[in-house]
């Protein structure tokens, strides 16, 4: 019986694997137009870095598109654009909207990621995730990011399988900007994105758990 209980609490002790993966986007600014806040500090030619993480298996298929659609762990997104930041995602999103990354695969015919406050659409109004930033019109600043890819690029919708390096090898489009009412305002010169997965262990039972069996 102890033998039994034994090996039930090393099964439970061997960590489990918790996939996180995380998204480095790298860019440079092209122009800026902002002349108000902490983005009127921001000159052309300036580095743009914006990194989050999502969960692997948390996500939502399109019915319609060949996409899937991961929640941006909000707490995790930093957005430095030269000495400015890092700026962070407005917490709770406008209308309590969820900010998404976007995994494209045949859709129909191109790859590629972006990021929405819609798990299917990208080019509409009010998409856009919003900055913690007051925008000169709208209430808040927000940021366009999209890159499309050659079909061939992926494999398929799963974000485990997108790790890896993208640059312009098989780029075929890019819109990554800050808007403010749908308006560009500080356009970003795309340069590469970075997804790599970071295995998370956590322990489900101790070694002295173990041990009280034999006292």
């Amino acid at each position: 019986m102890r033998f039994a209980m034994l090996m039930l609490f090393l099964m439970l002790a061997i960590p489990a694997a918790a996939e996180t993966v995380r998204v480095e986007f790298i860019a440079n600014v092209e122009y800026n137009l902002i002349n108000q806040g902490i983005f009127d500090e921001v000159n052309s030619q300036d580095d743009v870095r914006m990194t989050f993480t999502v969960d692997s298996e948390n996500y939502i298929d399109s019915a319609n598109y060949g996409v899937r659609a991961y929640p941006i762990n909000m707490a995790s997104y930093e957005l430095t654009i030269g000495s400015v930041g890092p700026v962070a995602l407005l917490d709770p999103q406008p209308q309590g909207l969820t900010p998404y990354f976007v995994v494209r695969n045949a859709d129909p015919v191109a790859d590629g990621f972006f990021i929405s406050n819609s798990p299917e659409e990208l080019y509409c109004y009010g998409c856009q995730p919003s900055l913690n930033v007051p925008g000169g019109i709208d209430p808040y600043f927000s940021q366009m990011w999209h890159v499309g890819y050659e079909g061939s690029t992926l494999d398929s919708l799963d974000i485990l399988e997108a790790v890896g390096t993208y640059d312009y090898t098989g780029l075929t489009s890019y819109y990554c900007t800050i808007q403010d009412m749908g308006m560009d305002t500080m356009e970003h010169w795309y340069q590469y994105t970075v997804i790599s997965a970071e295995t998370v262990a956590t322990e489900n039972a101790t070694w002295d758990g173990v041990k009280t069996l034999y006292r």
